[in-house]
C-alpha cells in the first residue's frame, strides 16, 4: 500500500506560497494532511480544508484548534497530550514521538489518533515504523522529510515530503509527484 503524503509547512512561510504550493502538490499526488503553525488564519485553514487536506495545528492549544476550525492537532509532548485529548474529543490528536516507544505507547493508550516517528535518528535496533506497525493499528507517520527507500519496508501509513517542496508551486508539484512515483514503483 502506497503511503499518504503529509505535508509540513515551513515556521514564517508566506499564506500565499503556501497555498500555492499545497495547491499544486495535492494536484500532482495523494495528500492527506498539512502541519501549519499557530500563526495560521481562519481562511488559510479554510483555504487548505477545501483542498480535502486536514489541517493541523503544531504544539498549539486546544482551543485555538476550535478558534481556528483547524482538524487537529500534532503534539511534541505527552506530558501535554491526555489534557488535549479531554478538550479535542472530535478532532484528531497526535503525538511527535520521535523515536521512543514508550511515549508512542502512552500517547495510544491516552487515545491518540496517530502517531509521528522520527526514524533518521534511530541508529540501532529493529527499525521504529516498522516496529509500530507490528504492534499497534494507530497510523504512523513518517515525520522526517522521506528521501530514503529504506523506510519502504516499515509500511508508513504517512510520509512527509522534502522541504524543497515549498520552494514554489512547480517545485512542490515535481517534488511530490517524484516521490509518489518513487514508491509506487
Amino acid at each position: 500500500m502506497t503511503p499518504r503524503l503529509f505535508l509540513v509547512a515551513p515556521d514564517g512561510i508566506d499564506d500565499t506560497l503556501l497555498l500555492d504550493c499545497a495547491k499544486a502538490a495535492c494536484a500532482a499526488a495523494d495528500c492527506a494532511t498539512i502541519l501549519v503553525g499557530t500563526t495560521a488564519t481562519k481562511q488559510t485553514v479554510a483555504a487548505l480544508q477545501e483542498l480535502n487536506l486536514a489541517v493541523l495545528l503544531k504544539d498549539a492549544e486546544p482551543r485555538t484548534v476550535h478558534h481556528l476550525k483547524a482538524d487537529g492537532l500534532l503534539l511534541s509532548s505527552l506530558e501535554t497530550f491526555k489534557a488535549a485529548r479531554a478538550a479535542l474529543q472530535n478532532e484528531s490528536l497526535g503525538l511527535l514521538a520521535g523515536i521512543s516507544r514508550h511515549d508512542a505507547m502512552e500517547a495510544a493508550e491516552a487515545g491518540a489518533d496517530f502517531m509521528a516517528f522520527t526514524p533518521s535518528k534511530q541508529y540501532a535496533g529493529e527499525p521504529i515504523i516498522g516496529w509500530w506497525q507490528d504492534v499497534t493499528d494507530v497510523p504512523a507517520v513518517a515525520f522526517d522529510p522521506v528521501d530514503d527507500a529504506a523506510l519502504k519496508p516499515q509500511r508508513p501509513d504517512f510520509i512527509r515530503p522534502p522541504d524543497s517542496m515549498w520552494q514554489n508551486a512547480e517545485v512542490a508539484a515535481q517534488v511530490v509527484s517524484d516521490l509518489a512515483s518513487k514508491w509506487n514503483a
